[in-house]
């Protein structure tokens, strides 16, 4: 493969997610660019019309491709696999991809695919250390929401067979770009898919509630919205630099205070195991994704 500061990354797909991650390498400030061209491959012409727009200023480093998928693997160096997981299966078996996708990196961003399935899917069984010549090496990766402002937390995946030390560079700096990115063991991906992806809703519907409660007490709407969302970066920030959850609540309470009557109510109603019960169930959906035709079929 070629240096990284001469090669090309390709993403097949390009919609919330893969836009997120062009706009962040495009516009980055962190340092030198880390490929000197880039291609986007779209299914439709409107979905092409509107990357246009918004990377205008970019149409001489970035190329736009309209159902073209296997010149645009065979065009670049490093794969970003963006596509609707629906649609992977059809992707991935296109005439000649295969071939188009020989030695270099494959980057999945697709939930509920592992590498084993994806390689499957290519090539008919998973890559091992035997067989592991002439094939794409496949990194699953799981960037969440937040990476449309940039603060996406990605898990990669690391798994047997190891993937060169570069490519794991490679796959580490690009998502480092959109946010913070941590290397995992394959058993803890579907965790991951939750505690990583799904909590970014949660937090959401909690400030929501918050938001309403405000609102109900006399704060005007968009008085509230500043100040939860203000209260929750700024716990954020907090927590970030190394304070201990359990010391930030003890710092914010005071005997017969506000905020130690509002923590029993929420004792109270068993918030902390119904948090903690949704984000289990989330992680059991997780799983099942991998094992079942459709995640809403009753479970037994």
């Amino acid at each position: 493969m070629a240096e990284i500061k001469s090669s090309t990354l390709c993403l097949l797909g390009c919609g919330n997610l893969g836009g997120a991650i062009l706009d962040s390498l495009l516009n980055s400030t962190q340092g030198k660019p880390l490929f000197t061209r880039y291609i986007a491959c779209v299914r439709s012409e409107s979905s092409a019309t509107k990357l246009k727009e918004r990377f205008s200023g970019h149409l001489g480093e970035l190329s736009i491709y309209q159902g073209d998928n296997v010149k645009a693997a065979r065009e670049s160096d490093v794969i970003i696999l963006g596509v609707d997981p629906a649609d992977i299966e059809n992707v991935l078996t296109q005439n000649s991809l295969r071939e188009a996708l020989q030695d270099k990196l494959l980057i999945s961003i697709a939930a509920g695919w592992t590498r084993q399935k994806l390689e499957q899917t290519i090539y008919g069984s998973e890559t091992t250390a035997a067989n592991k010549s002439g094939r794409a090496w496949v990194v699953r990766t799981l960037p969440n929401i937040a990476a449309q402002v940039s603060q996406s937390l990605t898990a990669i995946e690391v798994s047997v067979p190891t993937p060169p030390e570069h490519y794991l560079q490679i796959t580490t700096e690009i998502f480092e770009r959109i946010g913070r990115a941590v290397q995992i063991e394959p058993r803890l991906m579907n965790a991951t898919t939750a505690v990583g992806g799904s909590t970014p809703a949660f937090f959401a519907v909690i400030c929501d509630a918050l938001i309403d409660a405000a609102v109900a007490v006399g704060v005007p709407r968009d008085l509230a919205h500043t100040m939860i969302f203000q209260s929750m970066q700024g716990t954020a920030t907090m927590l970030q630099g190394g304070m201990h959850p359990a010391v930030l609540r003890d710092q914010g309470t005071s005997p017969e205070g506000c905020t130690i009557g509002g923590l029993m109510v929420m004792e109270e109603a068993g918030v902390r195991g119904h948090i903690g019960r949704a984000l289990r169930e989330a992680v059991t959906l997780a799983r099942l994704m991998e094992t079942t035709e459709h995640v809403n079929d009753t479970r037994h």
